[in-house]
């Protein structure tokens, strides 16, 4: 009794169906497993971005908010970010090298 492929085929023609079907939710098409895997890789990645910059959004909106607030504040983010000074005094910046 030897049967030809055709026969098993047709014998286990739901088991070929749903292999089919496997593969191509897998490997094909925009929405494949594949792409969504990715997809929520970057997902994830776009996320902690924005917390990042939400962080950075709120300590910047707090300083903005001390130095329309504060003279004294003012003063400090001159002399220390833009190495201002008043006229009776001298700046000496000092580098590490291995900055």
């Amino acid at each position: 009794m030897t049967h030809s492929v055709k026969y098993y085929l047709f014998k286990l023609k739901y088991v070929v169906a749903f292999a089919i079907f496997a593969i191509a939710i897998t490997f094909f098409g925009e929405s494949s497993l594949i792409n969504r895997i990715a997809q929520q890789k970057e997902i994830e990645k776009l996320s902690s971005e924005i917390e990042e910059q939400q962080l950075k959004f709120d300590s910047e909106k707090e300083m903005l908010n001390n130095l329309k607030t504060d003279p004294e504040a003012l003063k400090k983010v001159a002399r220390e970010r833009y190495y201002m000074k008043t006229d009776d005094e001298d700046i000496f910046v000092i580098e590490d090298e291995d900055e």
